[in-house]
């Protein structure tokens, strides 16, 4: 049974790119599971920090599976469509030669997870979204876009997990990724006040998309991000969100280092 999860906060910079490349690998590498990472952040920082070039016009990328759906020049998505956009990335490192220890040879590694790439262009796509969906407030915004494309991914695909990086807002992009993510939304944050001052809202947003949705885990946690056991502040807002949020802070964290 595939799972959804996204990763999510209203605020840009928190780490939910790095949270969601970390969650994805770690599944993937550590517990052998299949993993495809869904960018639905327009910046694209998962999919730059995976090495995809996407400014390149051969890349597939979410905008060009979503925009034509979304304007209404096709009724479904094709799982032709879907599997144009994925990707499996790949890292260069060194090794020995096999044939001369004394020699060092450039390899290409996999990530070991497959991924569907984002753009500046799926911006585009967002306020498309609200022309055709409406956006005068969140419960007026269409949220089963991004639904179509992980309902092919369950019908024709063999993943365990889908992990959806989503942009730093609670407009259309959000809303669909939050919508989608039926196993639950991971809040990322860093250990600053900016951060953590917006998590009730996000909160408050999936508890929103969640009564939509029959079946939608809503918010599993908080993870903190940036994060040194050295600064008091950060231990100190630690025990805060412990203490004052209505979810439960990981134990495990992605340090600053």
């Amino acid at each position: 049974m595939m799972r959804v999860i996204a990763c999510g906060n209203q605020k840009g910079g928190v780490g939910k790119s790095t949270a969601s490349l970390n969650l994805s690998y770690a599944l993937a590498n550590k517990y052998k599971q299949k993993v495809l990472l869904i960018d639905m952040d327009s910046q694209g920082s998962s999919s730059l920090n995976l090495g995809i070039d996407v400014s390149s016009d051969e890349i597939n990328t979410i905008d060009k599976l979503l925009e034509p759906y979304v304007i209404g020049k096709t009724r479904r998505f094709s799982w032709e469509a879907v599997k144009s956009c994925i990707y499996t990335p790949v890292y260069w490192d060194r090794e020995r030669d096999t044939e001369n220890k004394m020699k060092w040879v450039d390899v290409q590694k996999p990530f070991g997870f497959d991924v569907i790439p984002s753009s500046l262009q799926l911006a585009i796509v967002e306020l498309q979204m609200g022309i055709m969906g409406g956006r005068s407030d969140q419960r007026s915004i269409r949220m089963d876009y991004l639904e179509g494309v992980i309902s092919q991914l369950r019908i024709n695909s063999d993943y365990d997990y889908v992990v959806i990086d989503t942009p730093p807002s609670l407009a259309s992009l959000s809303v669909n990724s939050i919508y989608s993510a039926r196993d639950g939304v991971v809040v990322v944050s860093n250990t600053d006040i900016m951060s953590l001052r917006g998590v009730d809202t996000f909160i408050e947003s999936t508890e929103m998309v969640q009564s939509r949705n029959p079946g939608h885990r809503g918010v599993l946690g908080i993870m903190m991000c940036l994060y040194s056991e050295r600064r008091k502040v950060d231990r100190d807002l630690e025990d805060w969100a412990k203490g004052y949020l209505p979810i439960p802070t990981f134990n495990t964290r992605i340090p600053e280092t």
